[in-house]
Parts: C-alpha cells; structure tokens; sequence
C-alpha cells in the first residue's frame, strides 16, 4: 500500500505526488467524524490550481582557473556578540573578574562579519558541544563579494 502526504487546495485534496485525491477536505472531515458512514463521498468536479512552479534553476557561468582559485580563499568569519565604547583609562583600569556591560538584550541576534563588514544576522544554536549561529538574514551575493574586498 503506498501512503502519500496530503495538502489541501480549497477543497480539494491532492497527494504529495500530484495526483487528485477525489475527494474534498469536507469528504474526509466527515468520513473521520463517522458521519454520513452510509453515502459515499462523492469527487470533487472542480479542478483545484496547480502547485506554483519552481523558480527556474540558472546555470552557473563557466569559471575560469583564476576565479576558481579566488573562490578557494579562506577568509575568517566572527560572530559579533555586541559592542561598546569605552575609555582607554577604563580599558587600562579593568582586571580579571570585571564585568563589562552591554546594551544589547541577552537573546538579541548576532552579527556575522567578514572583515568590519556585516553579512548577515543570526540566532545562536548548540550542535553538539559547540556553538552555531542560524543565519535568520544575510545580505546579497554581491554584497558579500564586496565585504571579501575589504
């Protein structure tokens, strides 16, 4: 027996593969409530809209020897918890155990750079015994090309 995922388009119910289900939402709200157990559902005349397309995929341009030995650069990334100005004299006076304040909420999100220049902005995870950041924002290919720049 195959078993398909189904979601709902008006009334009408389709498998994950496409296919018409024949029946409406309402058909199998009543058939699980046990309801109208003597009738048989009856299908559906109206054709539902069809999912919307996938974006068409573009194809890379060719590289050549000298973008593909740029692209394998390594860069250093940071994650930016927050910043502060301060002092050189308060700077100078602090010690092991200071505690230095930041306006910034503790579950605020973080900052990730390249260089000086912001990329991109996300939430903190665990992945396993280390830190991750959950990109919730990050900024356009060219803008990121440009922040490699400097």
């Amino acid at each position: 027996m195959r078993r398909y995922r189904t979601w709902c388009s008006g009334d009408l119910v389709r498998a994950s593969n496409g296919d018409r289900m024949g029946l409406s939402q309402a058909n199998i709200d009543e058939l699980l409530s046990g309801e109208g157990a003597e009738q048989p559902p009856t299908a559906v005349a109206e054709a539902a809209p069809a999912p919307p397309e996938p974006a068409p995929i573009v194809p890379e341009p060719p590289r050549t020897p000298v973008v593909s030995r740029i692209l394998e650069l390594e860069v250093t990334l940071s994650v930016v918890l927050a910043t502060r100005e301060m002092t050189i004299d308060s700077i100078l006076a602090t010690t092991a155990g200071t505690i230095i304040e930041f306006e910034v909420p503790f579950d605020a999100e973080l900052a990730l750079t390249v260089g000086a220049r912001t990329i991109g902005l996300g939430q903190t995870v665990k992945i396993g015994e280390n830190f991750g950041l959950r990109l919730t924002q990050i900024v356009g290919v060219s803008e990121r090309a440009g922040a490699l720049g400097g």
